[in-house]
């Protein structure tokens, strides 16, 4: 099975390889501080990738020296103050690197660039929430026989909060410098990462905008709404088709003339007796045509209820007849008057009786005795 090179005991391996030889006597620190701690663990997850150091600043390289100490560094590598900077090369690529760990308060940024390329990759670190100050500083233990360096990398260990905060800042390096230096790095037990810098970054912007302002309520008061309200999903029902006839084509209602009956009057008629209806269809169409008499479709026969025309007579619904039928009332001759014809052809009559309507009585339709007739 193949090793990460980018494992918790292989850094801390390589940083217990990396830290230099004193010389017998020597009493100055290995590892003195945390920004320290953090820059040999930089270095250490680059040389465990396969990365060459050619020395600490890009206008003097001493790679001659550095090979000649490697795995160790060389004893002025951390000469400067709270910044470190190491200068790589690798196999893979034609570039030289620069790695820079700079102190900035309570923070250190970690700077990746390739030489030439002018793209900067960094990943800023809060140093307390990895490194524990209090196994600082570090001091490797010198015996008859030189250094014992046996439980180096267990000291080391004890630097940073745990092995996960060890693997946290391992994968911090991976994914914001190595994969933007060096993206498709082929080296045994390496796999690259998803960047997820793309997500922080939104996280990141999203904190620094201002907080929305609260949707303050209108002082207006809202219109009144009808009710029911209008509802789009729900659309009103189609007017019913009279009985027996045939709807207008495609021509409105403004009159209800096809609205359900609501008259108290007539059951199955408006209270105006549908004036009008029959003019809506068109000559010859509907299906009683006063123009076109006769038994066929379209004929005008006389109907119950008389013409819908604009025109009605006096057997229209309006006037209270229903077109035929005996014994109703006579809107001509009020109840107790007498009609009596003005030419020919008529029949006088009583109040209240249509032409020819008896009342039974005797003589029937021809003057008998109790009938609306004359003998």
């Amino acid at each position: 099975m193949l090793t990460n090179p980018l494992s918790p005991s292989a850094i801390l391996q390589q940083m217990a390889d990396a830290l230099p030889t004193h010389p017998q006597g020597d009493t100055t620190s290995d590892l003195s501080s945390s920004h320290e701690a953090l820059a040999l663990f930089a270095h250490a997850c680059m040389v465990s990738l396969g990365f060459r150091l050619l020395g600490f600043d890009e206008d003097k390289l001493d790679e001659a020296r550095c090979h000649e100490l490697a795995p160790r560094l060389p004893p002025n590598w951390n000469a400067s103050f709270n910044t470190y900077a190491f200068i790589y090369a690798h196999q893979q690529s034609a570039l030289r690197f620069v790695i820079r760990t700079d102190r900035m308060g309570g923070k250190a940024e970690i700077r990746g660039l390739g030489i030439n390329d002018d793209r900067i990759a960094r990943v800023d670190v809060t140093i307390k929430d990895f490194v524990s100050n209090a196994a600082l500083p570090i001091r490797i233990t010198h015996t008859a026989d030189g250094e014992d360096r046996s439980n180096l990398p267990q000291t080391l260990q004890n630097v940073f909060i745990s092995r996960n905060r060890i693997e946290d800042l391992a994968n911090l390096i991976k994914i914001n410098i190595v994969q933007k230096l060096l993206p498709s790095l082929q080296k045994e037990g390496y796999e690259e990462s998803p960047d997820d810098r793309a997500a922080r970054d939104d996280a990141d912007e999203a904190g620094r905008r201002p907080p929305r302002q609260p949707v303050m309520p209108d002082p207006q008061p809202q219109p009144a709404q009808p009710y029911p309200f209008n509802d789009p999903l729900n659309p009103p029902p189609r007017n019913p088709v009279p009985a027996g006839d045939f709807p207008p084509p495609g021509f409105e209602d403004p009159y209800d003339i096809n609205r359900p009956v609501r008259s108290p009057l007539q059951p199955g008629r408006t209270p105006f007796g549908n004036i009008g209806a029959d003019d809506l269809n068109p000559p010859g169409l509907g299906p009683h045509d006063p123009l076109r008499p006769g038994m066929g479709p379209g004929g005008g026969l006389p109907r119950p209820g008389g013409n819908r025309g604009m025109h009605p007579t006096f057997d229209d619904p309006l006037f209270g007849g229903l077109g035929g039928n005996e014994g109703e009332f006579d809107p001509q001759v009020p109840p107790g008057a007498r009609y009596d014809p003005l030419g020919p052809g008529g029949l006088p009559r009583l109040g209240g009786r249509r032409p020819g309507g008896g009342n039974g009585g005797f003589g029937g339709g021809f003057g008998g005795f109790g009938g609306g007739d004359i003998i």
